[in-house]
């Protein structure tokens, strides 16, 4: 699995192309979700894995997305819940690139038990390319943050 960090670079490079605004921290934490919600679980409780497996679903995650938007106003729900399940399925969509020893995610539980993957890359490879990673989202935010102080100095508004 992509690692937190590759999770948070991948929501941040979505949100700068589609500029998700003053929820993008939401979105963010949606991204890195299926993994808050399942992995202290398996370091702690590394026998639980088989009863947990079904939390890192997008079954089990629009449940915890639901649950989550509970805690704000009535107003901000739906958004936030959205904002949440969007992240969550980008981190499905990073997470279907690996190759796994037990044949993927559970990506249609409770329908179904097939475990599904595409398989492009090992798990561990994203902590090896986090530098490459990093470097990438470095460069997005220095050039939108020239290209804001670009436009707001020729007397443009942002």
């Amino acid at each position: 699995m992509p690692d937190l960090v590759t999770h948070f670079a991948g929501a941040y490079l979505v949100n700068r192309v589609w500029k998700i605004g003053r929820g993008a921290v939401i979105f963010y934490l949606g991204a890195m979700l299926p993994d808050l919600i399942t992995r202290p679980l398996h370091i702690l409780y590394p026998r639980l894995l088989p009863a947990t497996l079904g939390l890192h679903s997008p079954a089990g995650v629009f449940l915890a997305c639901w649950l989550i938007s509970l805690f704000f106003r009535s107003d901000q729900r739906r958004p936030v819940f959205w904002l949440l399940f969007s992240g969550s399925l980008l981190h499905f969509l990073m997470d279907a690139a690996q190759k796994h020893l037990s044949g993927g995610y559970l990506w249609l539980f409770p329908f179904s038990s097939r475990r599904i993957s595409v398989g492009f890359i090992w798990p561990e490879d994203s902590t090896r390319f986090l530098p490459v990673t990093l470097l990438i989202v470095l460069l997005v935010f220095a050039v939108s943050r020239w290209r804001e102080r670009r436009r707001t100095d020729d007397g443009g508004t942002i």
